[in-house]
């Protein structure tokens, strides 16, 4: 019997082996393969985010030199080439800029190697013709390619028409074109030479309006078949796909394969060695049973056994506790369907609720051919984990650990990564935007020459125009940088604004936040607040008024003046029409400052998640609104730092209300923790 006992131990444990050995490599697989792809999903945003920023700097110029035309027609090659060179000096992708007039190629740059090029007629080259005529009467931008090169390799051909200043009606044909030829592979190469990213096959191609590939750009077709990340870069006329694929592949394999095998076969020999143990001591020492008893009694776990016909031979004390409504029908003999319909009369079992049958049938089939341990949720909340074994001799063994702290715990965690997640990709987002806008009026201020003030003001000097005349240029001039700066500027502050946020979270995390309390005039307070935002809602169209009367509170000026700004800011900014009104009461030792807005309001099972950092509230209207989730979670922790509260409430469609209370007299904090 035992040498029978022994063999079946030895395939349960070489079967349990290779279940947890597969299970186990499996999932070092998977964790590989997700971390590669993790890295692959960045490299191919900074790819697509690095493609773009060159193709909107190919546009830009194309623009400038477009404006240029436009105002100067009859502009000589000389000329052409000293309007093209500094704005393609930092962009050695690009090869040639050319400007037709009509189908006839009138100038070029550079000239050198490009002169025969000087006189072409689109006309008589079909294959450039057809993208020619479609963008001279289209009038619309489009970028064109793989076009071969003389000297070798593959080009793009942006191709952008102009109109000479007697063209009014943007209807007509345009008056020519101004093409410049970007060479493809150097473009690309510097890409990625420039990101560190040679470890990786990439590809491009063209999609169609229906999204389906048209045809390939750059790269092997076949790199799109083996499960590439993708990427998907908007330009003119057209939608780019980047595929992103390791050079060496995806992992197929684990390096400690071979390892966790051996690990496994110990750890379960060692169990099944135990099991193995225990039985023989059960046969030889039947007198040992009360202790034994008593020692499962003792352990932390839910433990049961059911003989080869499914009756309850023994259920420890921590085992009843977990199945209080079915207590009553666990009682050795009683066969493990009946205590799970008793327990399904009693609504023991939550998932079962319902649906009952179907449950009881498929909770039978895992008893009956047990594999991997399950999750099951009881009535009262708890979350128990249900492992369960068949003995070489039949019987059934079963453990029930209470896993509900560790669920709970896993389910916090999943929403903070997702909460993280969500403000990286709102973050990554609002930096951009800003700092695209001041990279982009800087190059304009960077090159000067081009704006139409400083050619109105360059001409009127050439030309020795008279005082008047030169006023009205160099105040057009004036205008266009002041305009350029002033967006710069904007751009700037909104950038700074989101930094602060983000730093005074770390902060606030860090318990470094100092506190400097003192007396604060509430009433300026909030006068200065409003009329800062003022501008703001006057923008809109709304009102933002206040009667805050005069008091005197103990506080740091500079972080309560913050808190009114996020939260006054926030009403104004999700506020269309009606206004934002600010009042105030008090008593002998607490002042409420009250911020009710006629915006679109919150929905009632948003109104917990406000004040937690990194959350939005995922309206079409917040859709519209930029922010990085952070103010009012900072807002709050400010207002609890001077010993305060802040509350909400709301009615989607209706509106909100913010309430800031505070204590008059705030005790001077040295270190805010």
């Amino acid at each position: 019997m035992t040498a029978i006992v022994a063999s079946l131990t030895v395939v349960l444990v070489l079967a349990l082996t290779s279940l947890l050995a597969t299970k186990i490599n499996e999932n070092l697989l998977n964790m590989a393969r997700q971390a590669v792809q993790e890295e692959a999903h960045g490299d191919a945003d900074a790819i697509a985010s690095a493609l773009q920023r060159e193709l909107t700097k190919v546009d830009v110029i194309a623009r400038a030199i477009r404006h240029a035309l436009e105002q100067r027609p009859d502009i000589t090659q000389k000329e052409f080439g000293a309007l093209v060179a500094p704005l393609i000096s930092t962009t050695p992708s690009i090869l040639l800029v050319g400007r037709s007039r009509g189908y006839i190629l009138e100038q070029v740059y550079p000239v050198s190697g490009n002169e025969t090029a000087i006189g072409l007629d689109y006309r008589l080259v079909p294959r450039q013709f057809i993208g020619v005529d479609r963008t001279l009467r289209s009038g619309e931008t489009s970028l064109q390619g793989p076009v071969n090169l003389v000297q070798g390799g593959q080009a793009f051909v942006q191709r952008s028409p102009y109109y000479a200043p007697t063209t009014n009606d943007m209807s007509q044909i345009a008056t020519g074109i101004v093409s410049i030829v970007v060479d493809r592979d150097r473009l690309l190469k510097e890409i990625a030479q420039s990101h560190g990213m040679m470890s990786y096959h990439i590809a491009i191609r063209s999609l169609g309006d229906d999204l389906n590939p048209v045809k390939m750009l750059y790269g092997s077709a076949g790199t799109f078949d083996h499960q590439p990340v993708l990427r998907q870069v908007p330009t003119d006329g057209s939608t780019w796909q980047i595929g992103l694929v390791p050079a060496t592949g995806w992992p197929v394999t684990v390096r400690v394969g071979n390892l966790v095998w051996a690990l496994s076969f110990l750890s379960i020999g060692f169990l099944g060695a135990m099991f193995l143990a225990l039985w023989m001591m059960y046969r030889s020492k039947r007198a040992a049973e009360s202790q034994l008893r008593s020692a499962i009694n003792s352990i932390e776990d839910g433990f049961a056994l059911f003989d080869p016909l499914d009756r309850l031979v023994f259920a420890n004390e921590k085992y009843l506790s977990y199945y209080e409504l079915s207590r009553d029908a666990i009682y050795p003999g009683n066969t493990f369907e009946n205590i799970l319909k008793e327990g399904l009369k009693k609504g023991q079992y939550k998932d079962a609720i319902g649906r009952e049958d179907a449950w009881l049938e498929e909770r039978l089939a895992k008893h009956f051919n047990p594999t991997e341990p399950i999750e099951q949720k009881l009535g009262d909340g708890r979350w128990l984990k249900v492992a369960e074994t068949r003995s070489p001799d039949g019987n059934t063994v079963g453990f029930r650990v209470d896993i509900t702290e560790l669920k709970q715990a896993r389910e916090r965690a999943e929403a903070a990564n997702r909460a993280k997640n969500n403000f990286l990709n709102i973050i990554s987002h609002e930096l951009r935007t800003p700092l695209t806008s001041v990279i982009g009026y800087a190059r304009f201020l960077e090159n000067v020459d081009i704006l139409p003030g400083f050619k109105a003001l360059d001409n009127a000097v050439r030309t020795g125009a008279d005082r008047d005349e030169c006023t009205r240029a160099l105040s057009t001039l004036r205008s266009d940088v002041a305009n350029m700066s002033g967006r710069i500027t904007t751009a700037s502050d909104h950038l700074l604004g989101l930094i602060n946020d983000v730093l005074d979270r770390a902060k606030l995390e860090a318990n470094t936040v100092e506190l400097c309390i003192a007396p604060v005039d509430l009433g300026d307070m909030v006068n200065t607040v409003t009329s800062d935002l003022g501008i703001r809602a006057a923008e809109k169209g709304i009102t933002l008024t206040s009667d805050v009367v005069p008091l005197s509170v103990n506080a740091d000026a500079k972080r309560l003046r913050q808190v009114l700004i996020n939260i006054v800011g926030n009403a104004v900014k999700f506020t269309e029409t009606g206004g934002v009104h600010l009042s105030s009461d008090h008593d002998e030792t607490n002042v409420r400052i009250i911020v009710r807005d006629t915006g679109c309001g919150i929905p009632a099972d948003q109104l917990d998640l406000i004040f937690k950092q990194f959350v939005q509230v995922d309206t079409s209207v917040t859709r519209r609104n930029s922010g990085t989730g952070l103010g009012l979670a900072i807002a709050r922790q400010l207002v609890e730092l001077h010993g305060g509260t802040i509350s909400v409430e709301s009615e989607q469609g209706r509106g909100s209300c913010f309430t800031i209370t505070l204590p008059l007299h705030a005790r001077n904090l040295e270190l805010a923790a």
